[in-house]
């Protein structure tokens, strides 16, 4: 088997795994597979592979959950966020990010830390500034790694927690919108190349036969149980990444 198409079996099976992740716990394709492919693509290009196949589960949700968006509260944020990845991302195509990887593995290790001890005790206020904040950080992290949500998931939570189905709508809404907008930046920029755009079909496949299965089992698994094992899951990812980025150092220099 050439390399070619073990690059589609590897994007297969990791949307797999990010499809049962995303239906299970309600977020994490794209910290999933951020796990994996930068493990075989550029990290600018796994990236934008991630946003691409996320478009499509992300326009079933919003489908799903149309009569719910809060449509002028995703705006703001929203222009803010595409201001932020757009300008990151244009830096991005033209620095040396030979390190980077190390800096992925650090925010993986930061996210599961967050998810694991303060979500539930860091409360935010809901307002404009709070916005601006959540959406600089989300769209800085995002233009580089695709993996931008939780930044957003706490504004969104603070200002739409009481009512599920308007926050699942709004954050969904908003999500595709920018996801959209970061691809075809990623376009512009050079960044996506034909080899890769040749994974989003694989990897779609990938992400539903995930979802199905999740959608399955979800109501047999303990959810905190489940949660737990994504916390470690995350935590562990960063470091070995963090580790696996050092030693291609040590062997570059």
């Amino acid at each position: 088997m050439n390399s070619e198409w073990l690059f589609y079996l590897y994007t297969f099976l990791a949307c797999i795994g990010g499809g049962f992740v995303q239906s299970t716990s309600g977020f994490g394709f794209g910290i999933f597979v951020m796990v994996f492919f930068p493990l075989y693509l550029p990290v600018l290009q796994a990236s934008g592979l991630c946003s691409l196949i996320l478009i499509f589960l992300l326009s079933t949700l919003v489908w799903r959950y149309r009569k719910y968006i809060q449509w002028k509260h995703a705006v703001f944020p929203a222009a803010v966020y595409l201001v932020v990845s757009t300008v990151t991302i244009r830096l991005a195509s033209s620095l040396n990010l030979s390190g980077i990887n190390f800096w992925l593995g650090i925010f993986l290790l930061l996210i599961a830390i967050y998810m694991a001890f303060m979500s539930q005790k860091i409360k935010v206020k809901a307002n404009r500034g709070v916005a601006a904040v959540c959406a600089s950080l989300s769209g800085a992290v995002d233009g580089l790694f695709s993996i931008g949500g939780p930044p957003m998931t706490v504004y969104f939570l603070a200002l739409l927690g009481n009512d599920k189905l308007k926050y699942l709508g709004t954050i969904q809404f908003f999500f595709l919108i920018t996801n959209f907008a970061n691809s075809f930046n990623r376009f512009t920029s050079g960044i996506l190349e034909s080899s890769t755009l040749c994974l989003v079909l694989p990897g779609i496949v990938g992400q539903f036969i995930g979802i199905r299965l999740g959608n399955r089992i979800v109501e047999r698994i303990d959810s905190r149980h489940f949660q737990i094992f994504v916390y470690v899951f995350l935590a562990v990812s960063g470091i070995l990444t963090c580790i696996s980025s050092l030693f291609a150092g040590m062997r570059a220099g």
